[in-house]
């Protein structure tokens, strides 16, 4: 009798939200995931987003943005379709039912394009939510340097200078190899 009235007040407790996640989620690629895609979302909207390869139809990767926050996803190269799912974050039910049935789905036309143009510019592009009866696309790109080290060039002097004793001008010396780093930035 006492196990049946246990039973049924668990039952009768309501059932705990699922934590919000963040950031990504899944990803369904062996591609290298390098090309930015930036979501700016109004605070009290959370995003659940799925990227779907256009030649394929395959879900490759998904992610969870918090409303208002700062949210980037490096994602492959390729052509994709950008689905949402959005509601507010206490109705977060997780991946299958989502924000239940307040969820409001939507899709971003056309496909994103995501590659690496010219020398060495990754393209990738920025979606803004704020106003959903105007869902804004731009270009957001990544680009790359190099930038010299100048001690890996650095060389003795060949004049004489206090201190500094002098070069044998017999000597053959290896000549210094330049190194580089690499610097990234956003480019548009």
């Amino acid at each position: 009798m006492l196990r049946a009235f246990l039973i049924l007040l668990l039952l009768a407790l309501p059932v705990s939200a699922e934590p919000r996640p963040q950031g990504l989620l899944w990803a369904e690629t062996g591609l290298p995931r390098t090309l930015p895609l930036q979501i700016k979302s109004a605070p009290g909207r959370d995003i659940y987003l799925v990227l779907r390869d256009v030649a394929t139809g395959q879900d490759v990767m998904g992610g969870y943005a918090r409303g208002g926050a700062f949210f980037r996803l490096l994602v492959p190269p390729g052509r994709f379709e950008l689905q949402l799912a959005l509601g507010a974050p206490e109705d977060w039910q997780g991946l299958r039912d989502l924000f239940g049935p307040g969820t409001l789905r939507l899709r971003v036309t056309p496909p994103l394009v995501f590659g690496v143009t010219g020398y060495a510019r990754k393209s990738g592009h920025l979606i803004d939510l704020r106003d959903l009866g105007q869902i804004t696309q731009s270009p957001l790109g990544i680009c790359q340097d190099l930038l010299l080290d100048p001690e890996s060039v650095s060389v003795e002097p060949d004049t004489p200078m206090p201190g500094v004793s002098p070069r044998d001008p017999n000597e053959i010396r290896d000549p210094k190899v330049p190194k580089y780093r690499s610097v990234s930035r956003i480019c548009d």
